[in-house]
């Protein structure tokens, strides 16, 4: 590629590539390969003329020569290149707006410097007539909008000959549309890639081999044969080759209830096996379907809009026909079609209709800029409204990385045998605690390629599989020992009674005869004491703990962490059962989870909101995903969305009362249409651009409580 430095200084390079203009797809291409190369900070792309800024660390020369080298040879129609490009990019759509927002004001003072009044006069005819179109539409469906007092106003200064009053109205009016399109957009776009998959591996059949192997995602192909198990998002668009299994759509489709899958019957990327496993035979590998999907739910879905702000804008609705009441009976005391036209100029609904939902979607966008993922307006409303928190204990209120403190064979077997064997059943179902017992075998390089069949999870017990010969079984003490009534020889009674209490403790058995315990270490968050606090202070007055755990680890975690109350030895529906009951007593219950076993009571919470190094399902069925692994971002979401509502309200406020204002001004003659128009419309973007603005603190000031 043909390049020219323009200018260098230290640790900055700019850079003219040649071209008079760079298409979208170019400049992400090569902002996103620059960000790549190494010792680049950042990279502005200047697609209006061709050129680029780096920044780059300046402790060697090597990085300045690689960045100037790396462009020459580059080609920025390398299909390689082009796979950097994330599926949505949110600098495009800025860049896109940017470009609408310049050619509209370009376009307006072109028009008034170089065309003729008479000319102009047409133009803004013209262009009106679409708004007047609107209003005339929806006043002939009897439905009272913001359109017709758009319509009105500008219909009424074209009748006076007002030209430069009824363009401001039209200019301001568009100006406000592409603000709120371009939030709207930037949020929905936000959010779409924050629910994108984030899968780098699959399980992958071979022709020629009876077992999956895992290879990476980019390596498989329309035509190839993946399994996916349960708890596990499906990573690509296919058709089901065998198996049956029960599918969470809810991602893409809103559906709560799991839908059934059988051979022949297609399945798609980002929906979640709750039951059964699958083999699949993929037929699309793009990523784009699945970003469609989301896209489209996201913007059908009536869970974008808060109540709060569907009351405000039935409240506005109903004072729309006052406005024209004003304006007649304006007209027919002072006999003024100035005055009369000054009132038409208010549209109390603008404040609540455009500036409202910006408040909503820039709270969500600002939640994923704390790595919180919100599904929608209404779960931030609830979050404020919420007065009980339910937790899972493992992996929520203690620590996200357990560790395998101690391996105890039993019967004379060998110790990394049986870690090897835990952790071959172990790896196809994702929860902390089989992360511990998978991590540990990696971490003493045991080798577990243990040849065995296909296993099976039931839901909080654990895993049956069978090993050669043999049926091996892992999970609880309740499983293990009760449902499965094993037995432990006598010569082993004393080693397992010896198992400090303190540990939590995944029990395996071979053929009904207990073969070993591995001990894992769960040790309580450091900040969750502080955590619960500052949560009981924010406003939540019922904070519960939920474990499978027995009652003497659930009793001590329970002290610990500071909640109010804690129930141990508790299966999934037993979860989703106390949720239930604490809504029929009138509570908005928030429920806390990263596990299969939590998906029944994230489901029937008001919130659910699941950690993002949880099972897939639960992050699937949840309504707020939480990417990182501390608990301060459950302070930030709760101060977000107290915020939120204290803005949405704040906005109907403002919106009302400063239309009220100028309302008045129109009747007292203290305001012509025209500066009716301008205070009206810039009221409303001013109001826009105040609820984009950010809430809460950064991220950083939420670790140091």
């Amino acid at each position: 590629m043909k390049t020219r430095v323009v200018h260098q200084s230290p640790g900055q390079l700019h850079i003219d590539l040649g071209k008079i203009r760079l298409s979208a797809e170019e400049a992400d291409v090569l902002y996103y390969a620059l960000t790549e190369q190494p010792g680049v900070h950042k990279v502005t792309v200047l697609p209006r003329t061709g050129q680029l800024v780096i920044h780059f660390d300046t402790s060697e020369i090597r990085y300045r020569d690689g960045i100037v080298r790396f462009l020459r040879e580059m080609d920025i129609a390398d299909p390689e290149l082009k796979k950097l490009v994330p599926g949505v990019s949110g600098r495009a759509t800025s860049e896109m707006y940017k470009e609408k927002l310049g050619t509209l004001i370009i376009k307006r003072y072109a028009k008034k410097l170089f065309l003729p009044a008479p000319i102009r006069a047409a133009m803004i005819i013209y262009n009106g007539a679409p708004f007047v179109i609107a209003g005339i539409k929806d006043l002939l469906h009897k439905k009272f909008s913001a359109e017709i007092v758009h319509a009105s106003a500008i219909l009424a200064s074209v009748l006076t000959s007002d030209f430069p009053t009824a363009d401001s109205i039209i200019f301001l009016t568009e100006v406000g549309e592409l603000l709120e399109e371009w939030t709207y957009k930037k949020s929905v776009d936000d959010l779409a890639r924050s629910l994108a998959l984030n899968i780098s591996t699959v399980w992958k059949i071979n022709d020629d081999e009876a077992e999956p192997e895992m290879v990476n995602l980019s390596q498989i192909k329309v035509g190839d044969l993946i399994r996916v198990y349960v708890g596990n998002v499906i990573p690509l668009d296919g058709v089901v080759e065998s198996g049956e299994a029960m599918v969470n759509q809810s991602a893409l489709t809103g559906e709560s209830i799991p839908v059934h899958k059988e051979p022949g019957i297609t399945v798609y990327a980002g929906t979640a096996i709750d039951e059964g496993e699958l083999t699949i035979r993929v037929t699309e590998i793009s990523g784009t379907t699945r970003y469609d999907n989301i896209v489209n739910y996201i913007e059908a879905s009536q869970s974008m809009v808060a109540e709060t702000q569907s009351q405000a804008e039935k409240l506005v609705s109903r004072l729309i026909p006052y406005t024209f009441g004003t304006a007649a009976l304006t007209y027919l005391l002072t006999r003024n079609v100035t005055k009369a036209a000054s009132v038409l100029m208010v549209d109390f609904s603008c404040a609540i209709e455009v500036a409202m939902p910006i408040s909503v979607l820039s709270a969500m966008r600002e939640a994923s800029g704390h790595h919180m993922t919100v599904k929608g307006g209404k779960y931030l409303e609830l979050i404020a409204e919420a007065d009980t928190v339910v937790f899972d204990k493992t992996g929520t209120l203690t620590k996200a990385v357990p560790k395998v403190e101690q391996v105890v064979a039993m019967n004379g077997r060998d110790e990394d045998t049986m870690l090897a064997l835990a952790a071959e059943l172990e790896m196809h179902f994702p929860h902390s605690l089989a992360n511990a017992v998978v991590r540990a075998a990696r971490e003493r390089n045991v080798s577990y390629g243990i040849p065995h069949s296909k296993p099976e999870y039931i839901v909080a017990h654990g895993i049956v599989s069978v090993a050669g010969n043999d049926r091996v079984i892992i999970g609880s003490w309740h499983f293990v020992f009760e449902d499965e009534h094993t037995v432990v020889l006598p010569e082993d009674e004393e080693r397992l009674h010896s198992i400090p209490a303190e540990y939590s403790q995944l029990f395996m058995a071979i053929n009904g005869t207990l073969a070993a315990v591995i001990c894992i270490d769960d040790p309580i968050k450091a900040e969750t004491p502080r955590v619960i606090e500052r949560l009981r202070k924010a406003g939540f007055s019922n904070i519960v703990m939920m474990t499978g755990d027995s009652e003497r680890t659930a009793a001590s975690i329970a002290a610990r962490a500071g909640v109010d109350r804690y129930y141990s030895e508790v299966l999934p529906e037993d979860k989703a059962r106390f949720v239930e009951r604490e809504k029929a007593a009138g509570h908005k219950v928030v429920m806390i989870g990263d596990g299969i076993n939590d998906s029944p009571a994230l489901s029937a919470a008001d919130v659910g909101i699941a950690i993002k190094e949880g099972a897939d399902v639960a992050r699937e069925i949840c309504d707020i995903t939480l990417a990182g692994a501390e608990l301060e971002q459950l302070i930030a979401l709760k101060e977000l969305s107290d915020k939120l509502m204290v803005r949405m309200k704040s906005t109907g406020t403002l919106g009302i009362s400063i239309n009220g204002a100028i309302l008045l001004a129109g009747i007292l003659g203290l305001a012509t249409p025209g500066t009716a128009a301008l205070l009206h419309n810039a009221s409303t973007i001013l109001l826009c651009l105040r609820n984009m603005q950010n809430m809460i603190p950064p991220e950083e000031d939420y670790r140091t409580l």
